[in-house]
């Protein structure tokens, strides 16, 4: 198939740039091939992580599965979940946070021109969600430039599945209990002040392929908001999508699968799992 090609290292050095080899797993049997591709949703636009190997699996495989659908239509669907799933008219937000954190919260929505009296309304997992974003982008990151955008932009339509939908992704953040909500928007807001460009050694070590330092800076930054958020996040996420892989495994062909870094590194990682359910997994980048 295409082990020559995936078999051959593709972080190279030419005029000065160095070419990125984030990891890449194949899920194999004697008629299925699923590689697992480890994404990051938002990237600056100068970051390089395409390799020949990704692109010939692109090319060739007959279905490619994201996390969510990422066509316009389905991502406007998906922002008309919000008002159901973030927002909380009957208690304000600044009822649920200490004097500390409302002052807090002041200064670092302030820091992007947002009244924290906008924010009221929302859900405390919404505003750690869209603080977030707003740092990353003030940071140089852009959605359109992550990996999921730019792929679905170039595939067809008829080769485009996905594992999860918006209202599973909302129900996520949604289902937290109210203490483990307010605890995350805590630690977002400490982190906002104290390392905004947090982002940037998690895209070193995915470009190099780190995968120890990814599951380090991922999962030991995600637990310190407890095992709720992990496990939420991350943990039955991934059994879920164990089963789906099962099915496809069940079945022939080959398919790629592209889902967040942090899914596919560490014991509890989707590649790990399928070696524990007796499954031949293989590091291919």
């Amino acid at each position: 198939m295409k082990n020559l090609v995936l078999g051959v290292a593709s972080s190279l050095a030419l005029s000065g740039v160095a070419y990125a080899e984030p990891p890449m797993w194949r899920v194999s049997d004697a008629d299925s091939e699923i590689y697992l591709f480890g994404s990051v949703h938002v990237l600056k636009p100068t970051t390089q992580w395409r390799t020949e190997a990704l692109n010939s699996v692109i090319e060739s495989a007959d279905e490619i599965y994201f996390e969510l659908p990422m066509t316009a239509e389905a991502q406007a669907a998906g922002q008309a979940l919000v008002p159901q799933y973030g927002v909380d008219v009957s208690t304000p937000l600044s009822s649920k946070l200490s004097a500390e954190q409302n002052a807090q919260l002041a200064r670092v929505a302030g820091q992007f021109g947002l009244p924290a009296t906008q924010l009221e309304p929302l859900q405390p997992w919404l505003v750690s969600v869209t603080l977030s974003m707003l740092t990353l982008q003030a940071q140089g990151y852009d959605p359109l430039s992550g990996v999921e955008l730019t792929l679905a932009g170039e595939i067809e339509d008829s080769r485009e599945r996905f594992v999860e939908t918006y209202a599973d992704q909302f129900g996520f953040f949604a289902n937290l209990s109210p203490e483990v909500q307010v605890e995350f928007l805590d630690i977002t807001m400490d982190a906002i002040e104290e390392d905004p460009a947090a982002l940037d050694p998690i895209v070193d070590a995915w470009e190099s392929g780190d995968i120890d330092t990814l599951d380090t800076l991922i999962h030991e930054g995600m637990r310190a908001s407890g095992d709720e958020v992990y496990n939420a996040l991350i943990l039955y996420r991934n059994e879920n999508w164990v089963g789906q892989i099962e099915t496809m495994m069940a079945g022939a062909g080959e398919t790629l699968m592209v889902v967040g870094a942090g899914h596919l590194v560490g014991e509890n990682g989707v590649p790990n799992m399928l070696v524990e359910r007796g499954y031949t997994v293989e590091r291919v980048q």
